[in-house]
Formats: structure tokens, C-alpha cells, sequence
């Protein structure tokens, strides 16, 4: 009798262990789906000022930026990553022929979403490098600076079906700054910039 009682617990635990396999293979297939990556080109304007080690502006402009980025992500959070050439505008007091200054920007942004499905409203933040290309390498003694992005946006797109698109504003902190080749030491000018920017999905 205990050998009879014994040998049907066999069965049902290996069909146990078959049922929570398929289960478990059946929760992680949506939530793989759910994550998405993008590439996209994006641009916009600038609204850029100088400012001195007192943050007192020395001088604004007016200028440009374009790019790529790359993203991905799940619906509720993502990151983004884009090379951008960045037309800061011109300055007084920046050595080139139409006082220019420009820079390659690298940001990588961590966006925070809301779970809605066809538009995502959505906070940004996140570190940017930023490598002069003109106008600004009359600082050679940085040859980079680092910065910080936050910023505010709206991003929607029909899946499966067309591209995706978002508009958001932004605020670029110059944290390091740049120091004047001519000047062993002393204060570091920084760039301080609102970007409005669109992008679309390729």
C-alpha cells in the first residue's frame, strides 16, 4: 500500500514544476515586449549667456543645435543618449573673426514618464560633456567642460504604426567652466543655456 500511495506524488510535482515554467515564460514575454528602443534626429534653438564666476551674465546670444540620439527604455523611465553640434552664438570678447562659439554636446539624459499610452508627458536629468569646437578654444586650458541637464517634455507616437516625435525645454548647468588660456589663474566663464528642442523618431 505505501508503494501505491507513494508512486503518483511523481507526476503531479513534475506537471507543478511544467505549470510554473510556462507561467513564468508567459510573464516575462509582455515584459520583454515592453521594452523599446528608438534612434532619431533632433534640433532646435538656444538661448545661451556667459556668465563670470559671480553668475552675472557678460553677454547673451542666440544660436542653434542639431544631432542624433539614441534611447532606450520601459514605460515608465528611459535613457537617452545623443551627439549634438551645438551653435552657442556669439559673445563679445571671444577671439574668432564673428565672435562664434560652438562645442559638441554629449548628454545623457534619464527621462521619467507617465504611463499613458500614445503621449508621455516626462522630467529629465542627467550629466553633459561638452567638447568647444569654436570660438571656445580660447580656453585651451579646458578642454572640455562638463555640464547638467534638466528639462521638462512631451513625446507621443502611434507604436508599430509611425515614427515617434517629442518637444521638450531644457536648462544646461555649465558646472566646470572654461579659463582663459591668458590667465595662469583666476574666475572661469561659463556658458549657461535654455535649449527648445524637437526631435523624431528614425
Amino acid at each position: 500500500m505505501r508503494s501505491a500511495s507513494l508512486s503518483p506524488s511523481g507526476p503531479p510535482t513534475m506537471t507543478r514544476l511544467l505549470s510554473l515554467a510556462c507561467l513564468l515564460a508567459l510573464v516575462a514575454a509582455p515584459a520583454s515586449a515592453q521594452v523599446s528602443v528608438g534612434l532619431g534626429v533632433a534640433g532646435g534653438a538656444n538661448f545661451a549667456s556667459l556668465q563670470d564666476a559671480g553668475s552675472i551674465d557678460l553677454d547673451r546670444s542666440i544660436g542653434y543645435h542639431v544631432g542624433l540620439f539614441a534611447d532606450i527604455g520601459v514605460p515608465f523611465v528611459s535613457t537617452r543618449a545623443g551627439v549634438y553640434y551645438v551653435d552657442a552664438g556669439s559673445f563679445d570678447g571671444v577671439a574668432t573673426d564673428d565672435n562664434s562659439s560652438a562645442y559638441v554636446a554629449i548628454p545623457v539624459d534619464v527621462l521619467f514618464k507617465t504611463p499613458t499610452p500614445l503621449a508621455q508627458a516626462y522630467a529629465l536629468v542627467g550629466p553633459e560633456l561638452r567638447i568647444p569646437v569654436a570660438g571656445l578654444e580660447t580656453f585651451p586650458e579646458s578642454d572640455y567642460t562638463v555640464g547638467a541637464n534638466l528639462g521638462l517634455g512631451v513625446r507621443g507616437g502611434v507604436p508599430l504604426i509611425g515614427p515617434s516625435g517629442f518637444v521638450e525645454a531644457r536648462y544646461g548647468f555649465d558646472l566646470t567652466g572654461l579659463r582663459d588660456a591668458d590667465v595662469e589663474e583666476g574666475p572661469k566663464v561659463k556658458v549657461q543655456m535654455i535649449q527648445l528642442r524637437v526631435g523624431v523618431g528614425i
